[in-house]
């Protein structure tokens, strides 16, 4: 019996090429390639300024720095998301604000609104697996709040919401490059943003502070920056990555086209909707005995993903609970991504199915 796997990268023989060509080069840092790279994704986003940075922890953390967030402002995230949305709040070291989470993983609209408060900068909504979920009603409620939006698309890179792509939306979106997204260079995350002002502050914040290029040498220091610089070798796997981006979103969907048709007749499993244009990274489930058919799967050499604990869950984050989180509690402890590589087979798919329908005749 073979381990399916619940992701594996795709990197093919151009990235390959493309990384000993920086290495001849002799300049595998941040340069030329890293421009390159910054213009593809702001021509294939339809956005006007594209930043690569080292992570899509990063991205977020420079996306509320440009925004001027300082220690007494506000941020409100969702209860459900993965710790870096969190970390990137409490490194900025203003206060973090969660807020309960809907039916379809978005924000829970009327307990957004009173969540708000005069000391509310911005909120980060993230769009889960690809899916973009209430984007435009939160988008209406920071327009007329005049508070900024910001997109935690760190799993929905080339995912749309009606014609526009996600992390386009708001004022500003971060994606991850990670080992696990639809395109990756390792490590890496990139910012867009539609606005200049906001564009030319990122480009300070992310390279010391320095305004262009920089040795290292007798450089001005405008303001006080990081180095979250993007590479070179990065570069070129990245450019490689997008040139398979069409094929790359045809497999997920068929995935989760396959997955839909073979668990349709099975009440103890919901799996969660995604809208034509937006591209399903994973596939997530709302399943009954979650942790059960977890090691059920597991022990079939199916390895899948348990959703993350609530935010409030975690040490640094336990002083922010309030008693308004009840839906995350008990969402958290029913979902689960099943394998959604891009190696995947269509008889892979049937066979996990159909573990999934031995699981519940012998548990049901």
């Amino acid at each position: 019996m073979k381990k399916i796997g619940f992701w594996d990268p795709i990197i093919g023989k151009e990235e390959i090429s493309n990384i000993k060509k920086v290495l001849e080069n002799n300049y595998p840092n941040e340069g030329y390639l890293t421009k390159k790279f910054e213009k593809k994704v702001e021509s294939v986003l339809k956005v006007k300024h594209g930043v690569a940075v080292s992570s899509g922890t990063a991205s977020i953390f420079l996306a509320l720095k440009s925004l001027g967030v300082d220690k007494d402002d506000e941020i409100i995230i969702p209860d459900l998301t993965f710790g870096a949305t969190a970390n990137a709040v409490l490194l900025i070291g203003c206060k973090l604000v969660l807020c309960d989470v809907d039916e379809n993983l978005g924000f829970d609209l009327e307990k957004l609104k009173k969540k708000i408060t005069k000391k509310t900068k911005a909120i980060i909504i993230v769009h889960i697996s690809g899916r973009g979920t209430n984007i435009r009603q939160v988008f209406e409620i920071c327009r007329k709040k005049k508070i900024f939006l910001v997109e935690d698309a760190a799993e929905a890179f080339f995912s749309k919401n009606n014609n526009d792509y996600l992390g386009t939306i708001g004022d500003i979106g971060c994606f991850s490059l990670t080992a696990s997204k639809i395109i990756t260079t390792g490590q890496g995350g990139i910012i867009v943003t539609n606005k200049t002002k906001i564009f030319e502050k990122l480009l300070l914040l992310k390279n010391q502070g320095i305004k262009g290029k920089s040795d290292g040498g007798n450089v001005i220091h405008r303001v006080a920056g990081f180095n979250f610089k993007f590479t070179n070798v990065q570069a070129a796997i990245g450019l490689a990555q997008l040139k398979t981006i069409k094929k790359r979103v045809r497999i997920l969907k068929n995935n989760h086209l396959m997955y839909k048709k073979c668990l349709k007749q099975l009440n103890n499993v919901s799996l969660l909707k995604f809208k034509k244009e937006e591209v399903p990274l994973w596939n997530d489930c709302k399943v009954k005995q979650r942790d059960k058919l977890f090691s059920f799967l597991e022990k079939k050499k199916i390895i899948c993903r348990k959703y993350w604990y609530p935010v409030h869950y975690h040490t640094p984050f336990k002083k922010f609970y309030d008693k308004s989180l009840q839906n995350t509690k008990i969402l958290s402890k029913s979902l689960i991504w099943f394998p959604s590589s891009f190696n995947l087979l269509k008889k892979d798919i049937i066979f996990i199915c159909k573990q999934i329908f031995i699981f519940y005749k012998i548990y049901e």
